[in-house]
């Protein structure tokens, strides 16, 4: 257990070194330093970037994933996607962003994030009474959160709040 709470902090460091210093500062040097870890330790639980960078992956996710699982209400994962997306941190956001730019030299760090989208696109269509629809929310959702993510949404942020309120209303009608 305790070695979870170390890996969690080692991770919840590389996050702030994204968020405060940006991408191109993230090294094993700087995450030590950020996380009060030697580097060894840090290498103790991620023997290289890459395998911290998977970390991270890994780590979003499943901060994504239980945020929308506390907003889940009557089976309805599409409601709850569209409660949580407008939820990110400005860390995630960063870190998100970092994460795929190192995957465009490495695709392999994606495979996580790709086998939980298909997955949640899986369970909407198997949950969702009108299928096509649920999964067009999803689009749009996830559109709007990478519009955010890349720092280009063209609209304001009232039109950003009443575009989400849209989505969030829809998705309670699906």
């Amino acid at each position: 257990m305790r070695s979870n709470n170390k890996k969690n902090t080692i991770l919840a460091a590389a996050l702030r070194v994204v968020e405060r210093e940006g991408a191109n500062h993230l090294t094993l040097d700087a995450v030590a330093k950020k996380a009060g870890v030697s580097k060894g330790g840090l290498l103790y639980h991620f023997e290289n970037k890459k395998a911290l960078l998977k970390g991270m992956v890994d780590y979003l996710i499943e901060t994504n994933d239980n945020k929308i699982m506390k907003h889940r209400t009557e089976g309805k994962l599409i409601s709850a996607i569209a409660k949580e997306e407008n939820q990110m941190t400005i860390a995630e956001k960063r870190a998100s962003f970092a994460l795929v730019a190192a995957a465009a030299e490495d695709r392999e760090l994606l495979v996580p994030a790709k086998k939980y989208i298909k997955e949640l696109f899986r369970e909407i269509r198997n949950n969702s009474e009108y299928q096509d629809e649920a999964i067009l929310l999803l689009l749009a959702i996830e559109g709007m959160r990478w519009l955010n993510i890349l720092e280009i949404n063209p609209m304001t942020t009232s039109q950003t709040r009443e575009i989400h309120k849209l989505l969030q209303k829809r998705a309670l009608e699906t």
